[in-house]
């Protein structure tokens, strides 16, 4: 019996270790970042990028990349016109988030599900802002963990250098507003690599 206790506690212990040390990699076809546009006051659209890379180690460490030129808005010329006039991908072509995961979610136990808040900062357009984000982290049965916002988080163009973009945006497609606050929704998901 005392062979049986020791071998299943040495069994956990080597697993929290190990997954305390494993790096995370980002699972882009089933991740996702979305945003709301609001344009002549009343008339909201969601869209999202459709490259996303990321990762985080055993220190907590946490990085995700946006590709800004894959915007998708569902509207070509729309894209388009984001890519050179909203976002200057030519100049600014990725958005970078970090952030620091507390321990509670590294040695998170298969099948548990916690909400965390951190402090991120989020780099884009040649700027740096800390944001707050509130999600829920749950390590799946497949060893993955899933982080999901259970927030929106509220980004400001006038925080990012972007008024200027979404002027020129609305001239161009000749409406008489677009919103200069959008909300961001995630839900990414990492396997141990």
């Amino acid at each position: 019996m005392k062979s049986v206790l020791l071998t299943s506690f040495l069994m956990t212990c080597a697993f929290f270790c190990h997954s305390a040390e494993a790096h995370w990699t980002l699972v882009e076809q089933e991740s996702s970042v979305n945003f709301v546009s609001t344009k002549n006051q009343h008339i909201s659209e969601v869209q999202h990028f459709r490259k996303l890379q990321g990762q985080f180690a055993h220190q907590g460490n946490l990085q995700v990349k946006i590709d800004l030129s894959s915007i998708d808005s569902g509207i070509e010329i729309r894209d388009t016109r984001m890519r050179e006039n909203l976002f200057l991908v030519n100049e600014f072509s990725m958005a970078n988030l970090t952030a620091h995961l507390p321990e509670s979610v590294l040695k998170q136990a298969i099948g548990s599900s916690m909400l965390v808040t951190l402090p991120a900062k989020l780099s884009l357009m040649g700027k740096s802002k800390t944001i707050e984000v509130k999600a829920q982290v749950s390590r799946k049965l497949d060893n993955s963990i899933v982080a999901t916002s259970t927030q929106p988080i509220l980004i400001s163009a006038a925080d990012f250098d972007l008024v200027n973009g979404i002027e020129v945006l609305q001239a161009l497609a000749g409406l008489d507003s677009i919103g200069l606050t959008v909300p961001v929704s995630f839900n990414l998901i990492f396997k141990k690599q």
